[in-house]
């Protein structure tokens, strides 16, 4: 058993401690702090265990503090206090109601903008006093300047920024035209080329957004440039002139005047971002004002009409969805060929598919899953159109968004989680046994392989840097699957194999293979997860198969859940990969869980691997926030009603039996149990699964 740390001790311990010592039982202390009775004794032995000494006396019908507890107690006790007594003060703080909330905001934001988000905005910060203030378009948050304004608003990305920045929306910019122009007569989309700047009036922050780009840079310097929104309403309807400005102004300028507006084809979108301080209290409550600008980008308080979103498909729609999985990724199955196995089910029912009143779910496609030797190779085959959706391991993800991100737009989506690890502890270093390699700093130069692409992968990687140390200069770094590596570690042909527990375990039944000791890498304890992405284009021209394949999906996390021996001896069938190996993976002692909820966490990791290995392996900076997109999710899961904000909060070790609600699930889950006799959702979880296969 590991010796408990420093790091492990938490003020819970001191808490649980003198609970015992006050109720004089472990029961009553259980009851006080609604704990399990065994819970408080497993915080009580650990805290004892740390310390090496005994700390309660245990002597029947007499529980109470050692002279040691006693000491211990005495001299934390006020620590303990102090820590709720401020936890208190910064949550009424935090509430802040009545207490004024400073916006800054460039003047074209505030004045058009912002008016039609105020709402959002109030019902995001309730009891807040918003005041607004203007700034410059190219103003960043500084120390000097944390004291002017709690949020900004401004068109600017500030991913390389020290605060924290998203992108809330994106705007088409627009040609304004005051008068008859003969060259637009027939055009209802117009190319910057198309037209005559001399006729053009820009005001000053859209004249700063169109300079970024070099090419119109020399174009636009000798255009006329006003400071101000109306004034450059008014001259150009004096002087029958043209002007550029974003599509949230459209409503505005029609109102007020005669115009024609024309979306231009090749400038970049308009965008606008928010910045939040660093380390500040609003960082909350913005994340829930991000999340309403992504759930819905017309109204807080419904969702949209589902009929008229998916009924607007494009004539393009297709009838294949191809998926592309990393060979020998467990992590990836269940979202993979699990999924597949529920919708060819369904496909295969005699059920009414039209179970919802607002959604038919389109079953009239082919799933096809494609495997691939690496995640970089399934990144280079979306980007030439050839796969849908790819579900990859977080280094693959960030290669992904970095690949993808084109300035202001996607072309990819990450839309849901396959599977994750929240402990970070299911990687292993594999040796020979013969290898002088002890500790990580014995790692360097030597000739190190690994899954390309996968967590193990990432792993390496943030390990080396953890000891200021580089892969691609203090190592040979291989790509090499297990059965490879194992021929490799035989003849000695690398050093070391980094790889997930469940085959590190496999490697290590050869007696010439050893593990390094866990705790050289007790330190690294960074989460991994396997996220799903998908192209934008297809999400856009075939939403419904997009809502069919995370509905299957979420059945197929169900299915698994409620009978893992079963399921995985099913999945092994048509992969590579042993039952004992997929139940091992997913056994609970080694924190991998399936849940495809895109948790806060997932995006603070995802936002701290980006910065980290900026420049790195294929990463670059993107715009994490607006890459991530859990509509489609949440509409499944209100399909399904389950609650969607619970999940996500939430890291259960198992789904509860009331993961779907009764009704709704029953009349879904029929096809399975009744025509493939699977269990009742209440059955022993250890009954058989599947019986036969139909």
């Amino acid at each position: 058993m590991n010796k408990i740390k420093l790091e492990d001790i938490t003020l819970n311990h001191l808490k649980i401690l003198k609970a015992v010592d006050d109720c004089g039982s472990f029961s009553k202390a259980a009851q006080k702090l609604g704990y399990s009775q065994a819970l408080i004794s497993k915080k009580v032995k650990q805290i004892e265990d740390y310390f090496g000494v005994i700390l309660l006396n245990r002597s029947p019908g007499s529980i109470c503090l050692t002279n040691k507890g006693r000491k211990l107690i005495s001299q934390t006790l006020n620590v303990v206090e102090t820590v709720e007594n401020l936890q208190e003060e910064f949550q009424a703080t935090f509430s802040a109601e009545g207490e004024d909330l400073i916006l800054g905001a460039t003047s074209l934001i505030l004045e058009v903008w912002l008016k039609q988000y105020l709402q959002r905005f109030q019902l995001c910060f309730p009891g807040r006093n918003l005041k607004e203030i203007t700034v410059k378009n190219n103003r960043f948050f500084s120390n000097s300047q944390l004291l002017e304004m709690d949020l900004l608003l401004n068109s600017c990305a500030g991913y390389k920024e020290e605060h924290h920045c998203t992108r809330l929306k994106t705007h088409k910019m627009l040609l304004v035209s005051f008068g008859a122009s003969k060259y637009l007569n027939e055009h209802s989309l117009v190319k910057i080329n198309d037209i005559d700047l001399t006729d053009i009036v820009l005001l000053d922050e859209v004249h700063q957004e169109l300079s970024k780009n070099e090419f119109l840079m020399n174009k636009l310097s000798g255009v006329q440039v006003l400071h101000s929104y109306q004034d450059v309403l008014k001259y150009a309807d004096k002087n029958q002139k043209l002007t550029i400005l974003p599509d949230f102004c459209q409503a505005d300028i029609i109102s007020q005047y005669q115009v024609l507006t024309f979306p231009i084809q090749d400038i970049n979108e308009y965008g606008i971002y928010l910045h939040v301080p660093r380390f500040s209290e609003l960082l909350i409550s913005a994340e829930s004002l991000v999340r309403s600008f992504r759930l819905d980008p017309d109204n807080l308080e419904s969702l949209p009409n589902v009929n008229l979103f998916l009924g607007s498909c494009s004539p393009k729609e297709e009838n294949v969805l191809r998926i592309g999985i990393q060979r020998d990724s467990i992590g990836q199955f269940i979202a993979g060929y699990g999924t597949k196995y529920i919708s060819d089910l369904q496909k295969a029912s005699s059920l009414e598919q039209a179970m919802f009143k607002n959604i038919e779910i389109n079953r009239d496609f082919e799933l096809q899953i494609l495997p691939f030797a690496s995640g970089e190779q399934m990144n280079r085959q979306m980007k030439r159109g050839e796969l849908d959706i790819c579900i990859l391991d977080d280094i693959s993800l960030l290669n992904n968004g970095s690949q993808f991100f084109d300035d202001l737009s996607f072309g990819s989506k990450l839309i849901g989680i396959a599977s994750y690890n929240i402990l970070g502890q299911d990687i292993n270093i594999v040796l020979h046994k013969d290898s002088s390699i002890n500790t990580v700093q014995d790692l360097k130069g030597k000739r190190i392989s690994t899954l390309f692409g996968s967590n193990a992968h990432r792993f390496i990687i943030t390990l080396f840097d953890l000891y200021d140390l580089d892969v691609s200069k203090d190592c040979r770094l291989v790509n090499e699957d297990p059965r490879k590596a194992s021929k490799s570690l035989a003849n000695k042909t690398i050093d070391a194999y980094v790889c997930c527990h469940t085959f590190a375990s496999i490697l290590e039944a050869y007696t010439f293979v050893r593990k390094l000791p866990l705790s050289q890498t007790i330190s690294l304890r960074i989460p991994s997860i396997r996220g799903i992405v998908c192209r934008s284009q297809f999400i856009k021209e075939n939403p419904k198969i997009v809502v069919a394949y995370l509905h299957d999906l979420v059945v197929a996390n169900y299915w698994f859940n409620s009978s893992p021996i079963n399921a995985a001896d099913l999945l092994t069938k048509v992969i590579d990969v042993r039952t004992t190996q997929v139940n091992q993976f997913f056994n609970p002692v080694f924190g991998n869980r399936i849940d495809p909820t895109l948790k806060p966490q997932w995006s603070w990791l995802l936002k701290t691997l980006n910065r980290r290995l900026e420049g790195k392996y294929g990463i670059s900076l993107f715009d994490l926030d607006f890459w991530i997109d859990d509509y489609f999710l949440r509409l499944v899961y209100n399909l399904l009603n389950i609650d969607y904000h619970f999940h996500q909060v939430s890291f259960a070790s198992e789904f509860s039996s009331s993961y779907f609600v009764e009704e709704q699930f029953s009349r879904h889950i029929k096809v399975l149990y009744d025509k493939y006799n699977l269990p009742l959702p209440n059955e022993d979880s250890n009954h058989t699964a599947i019986s036969s296969l139909g």
